[in-house]
C-alpha cells in the first residue's frame, strides 16, 4: 500500500472520476461504536464519459444484511459529499472488488494491518478497525 495517499473531497473525486473514466474512487464513513460501515463509490463508465455513477452500500459489521443505492452526482446524499475519496489504484494492486462484500471484509481490504476477520472476536476486530480507521482514512 503506498504511504502517501491522496484523499480528495467529494468534488475533487468527481473530476478525477471524469478525468480517468473506469477508475473507483472510495469512500469509506465508519463511526465507532456503532458498528455500522457506510461506502460510497465514485465512478465514470468508458461507455458512459458523461455520467457520473455513486454506489453506496452500507452495513453492520458481522451481518449479512445491508443496504445499497445508486446517485448520480446530483441526487447523492450530503453525508457523500462530506466524505474524503482516495482513488483504487491508490490503495494497492491487489485490492479486489469490495462491492457485495460485507462491511467487515471492506475493511481489512481497505485499511492496512487488518487481518481476516475471523481471526478475531467481533470485539477484537471493532477494535483493531477502529484503530486502523483512525490512523489511516483522512475525515473532515
Amino acid at each position: 500500500m503506498n504511504n502517501n495517499l491522496t484523499f480528495l473531497t467529494y468534488q475533487e473525486a468527481i473530476v478525477a472520476a471524469k478525468k480517468e473514466p473506469g477508475m473507483e474512487f472510495v469512500a469509506l464513513d465508519f463511526n465507532p461504536p456503532k458498528p455500522f460501515l457506510a461506502l460510497y463509490i465514485i465512478e465514470v463508465f468508458e461507455d458512459e464519459p458523461d455520467e457520473v455513477n455513486i454506489t453506496y452500500e452500507g452495513g453492520e459489521l458481522f451481518d449479512m444484511g445491508g443496504e445499497e443505492d445508486f446517485y448520480d452526482e446530483h441526487s447523492v446524499p450530503a453525508a457523500a459529499k462530506k466524505l474524503f475519496y482516495i482513488r483504487r489504484g491508490d490503495l494497492g494492486e491487489d485490492t479486489p472488488n469490495i462491492l457485495g462484500m460485507t462491511s467487515e471484509y471492506v475493511l481489512c481490504e481497505v485499511l492496512p494491518g487488518l487481518t481476516a476477520p475471523e481471526d478475531y472476536t467481533e470485539e477484537e476486530f471493532l477494535a483493531a478497525a477502529t484503530k486502523a480507521y483512525k490512523e489511516f482514512w483522512r475525515k473532515a
